[in-house]
C-alpha cells in the first residue's frame, strides 16, 4: 500500500476515537489571554494565530511566504463567493470584510473544473472523483497531505470524508512523500506564473505564498519586474521552506495575498474576483477552545 494510503487508514482507524473532540495544537508563541492583539505590516499575534510575513526575490520575481500558527483548525477557513457553491464571484477584499480574513488567498477555483472531491470547513461540495487532478486533504487533527491523481482510490476517499476538514482540487502537489521537491510534472500550468500554495510542516503549523508575476512591477527591486515561477522553481522553493507537502493553487491573474485590510501582493492588472478563497481568521466560538498553558 502506498505511503498515503497507510495515512488514510491510520485516520479512519483514529477518528472514531476523537468524535466529539476539536484538535487545539500548542505552540509558545501565541498571547496569552488577556494579552493585546498586536499588529504591524507584517506580522499578526493574539492568543490564536500568529503570522509573520517574510518578502523575497527569487527567480526575478516577488515572493511573499505568510508563516501561520493556529490554535485551532476553526481559524483555517474557506470561503466560497455568496457562501454558495457555483454562485459566481466576489473581488478578495468583501470576502476577508464578510469573513473577517486576517489573511486571505485566492482558492481552488474547483466551480471551474469537472470534476474533482471538494470539501469546505467540513462540507462536501462534490464528491465525484476525478483522476485528472492532484488532490490536497487537511483533515480535521490537523494533518495534510497531498495525493498524486493517478493513485487516487475513489472508495478509501469516500469512506474518509466525515473526517476531512478541507479538499482542495487544482494541483499539482508540489513535493513527493519525502518533502523533496517533485522534478516532473504533467500539468498544462508548468510554465512561469503567478502562482498560490499552501504549505504544511505540523499540525497547526502552515504557510501561504504567493508569488507575483506576468511582468508586473516588483516592489522589493527597483526598476524590477515580476516574472514568475515554473512549477519545478516553485516545487524547489517549497522544498527548501522546509515543507512536508505542498499544493498549487489557482495562479495567473487570480493570484492574490490579502492580510489585514489590504491587498499585500502585486496582482497581475489588479487581480480579478474569485469564486473561493483560503482563509485566516479568529475562531468564532474562542471561548470553546481550552486555555493554553503559561510558557
Amino acid at each position: 500500500m502506498k505511503r498515503w494510503g497507510w495515512l488514510l487508514l491510520l485516520t479512519c482507524l483514529l477518528f472514531p476515537m476523537l468524535a466529539g473532540t476539536e484538535a487545539v495544537f500548542e505552540y509558545d508563541g501565541f498571547l496569552q489571554p488577556g494579552e493585546e492583539c498586536q499588529i504591524t505590516g507584517d506580522e499578526y499575534l493574539s492568543q490564536n494565530i500568529h503570522i509573520v510575513i517574510t518578502s523575497m526575490r527569487r527567480e526575478h520575481s516577488d515572493v511573499h511566504v505568510a508563516d501561520i500558527y493556529i490554535r485551532s483548525l476553526d481559524c483555517f477557513q474557506r470561503a466560497l463567493a455568496h457562501d454558495k457553491w457555483k454562485s459566481g464571484t466576489m473581488n478578495i477584499r468583501e470576502f476577508a470584510e464578510q469573513k473577517q480574513g486576517i489573511l486571505v488567498m485566492t482558492g481552488d477555483s474547483s466551480t471551474s473544473l469537472p470534476g474533482g472531491l471538494v470539501i469546505v470547513n467540513g462540507e462536501v461540495m462534490r464528491s465525484t472523483m476525478s483522476k485528472k487532478y492532484d488532490l490536497c486533504i487537511l483533515y480535521r487533527d490537523g494533518t495534510m497531505v497531498t495525493l498524486p491523481h493517478d493513485q487516487l482510490d475513489p472508495e478509501q476517499l469516500k469512506a474518509e470524508q466525515e473526517n476531512i476538514w478541507q479538499a482542495f482540487v487544482f494541483g499539482p502537489r508540489l513535493l513527493d512523500d519525502d518533502g523533496k521537491a517533485i522534478e516532473k510534472f504533467s500539468a498544462f500550468v508548468k510554465p512561469e506564473n503567478p502562482r498560490s500554495v499552501i504549505g504544511y510542516y505540523e499540525p497547526g503549523h502552515y504557510c501561504f505564498v504567493q508569488v507575483d508575476g506576468r511582468r508586473t512591477e516588483s516592489v522589493l527591486e527597483e526598476g524590477k519586474a515580476n516574472r514568475g515561477l515554473t512549477l519545478n522553481e516553485l516545487s524547489l522553493l517549497m522544498e527548501e521552506l522546509g515543507c512536508k507537502c505542498a499544493y498549487n493553487l489557482d495562479g495567473g491573474q487570480s493570484s492574490m495575498l490579502y492580510f489585514h485590510d489590504d491587498i499585500f501582493s502585486t496582482p497581475y492588472k489588479n487581480g480579478r474576483r474569485l469564486a473561493d478563497v483560503v482563509l485566516i481568521r479568529e475562531p468564532e466560538n474562542p471561548d470553546s477552545i481550552p486555555a493554553q498553558s503559561a510558557p
